[in-house]
């Protein structure tokens, strides 16, 4: 019994079809594709930020909490007026205890590196916008209490997304 004339395969013309169609679909799709990524890294940022203020927020009210001496308010170090890379050696928080000066690190905070950047895995940026600065008076009576409070903020931004977070501490 012969099969005659069956083909068994694709022709060129089918073959050429089938490949426009999967490019058409890959272009349409790629393009989605790449947006949707770019967005789950500025929310990864977003998140990242959040975790570092957080954390900030919570040594810098644990400092206020137990401080004391000479100046009792923690400030923002000094060295934050420029913007640095987060890193573990980062000096964040600097105060007086019991007659000491104590410097509180990014190490101090996370006990591990700090998170880094989606784009490009590298590290934040932060910087001190103005140190804290608090004035006691006393009243008539004796009391002691405070007159003026100037609370110490901090800017924690992602320098290839251009994210940021202002940060105020108060007491």
């Amino acid at each position: 019994m012969l099969h005659g004339n069956k083909r068994h395969g694709f022709t060129l013309m089918e073959l050429v079809i089938s490949m426009s169609i999967m490019a058409t679909l890959a272009s349409l799709a790629i393009p989605y594709y790449l947006k949707q990524q770019a967005e789950a890294k500025t929310v990864k940022t977003v998140d990242n930020l959040n975790t570092i203020a957080a954390v900030v927020k919570t040594h810098y009210d644990a400092v206020v909490s137990k401080a004391s001496g000479a100046s009792p308010l923690p400030q923002l170090d000094a060295s934050l007026s420029s913007a640095q890379d987060i890193t573990d050696s980062t000096r964040v928080i600097t105060y007086d205890f019991n007659g000491a000066t104590i410097i509180v690190k990014f190490s101090d905070m996370f006990g591990k590196q700090p998170p880094v950047s989606p784009f490009g895995d590298l590290p934040y940026k932060i910087r001190s916008l103005n140190q804290a600065n608090i004035e006691f008076k006393q009243n008539a009576a004796g009391t002691v209490y405070i007159s003026s409070f100037t609370p110490a903020r901090i800017r924690i931004w992602d320098v290839q997304d251009s994210t940021m977070f202002n940060i105020q501490l108060k007491l």
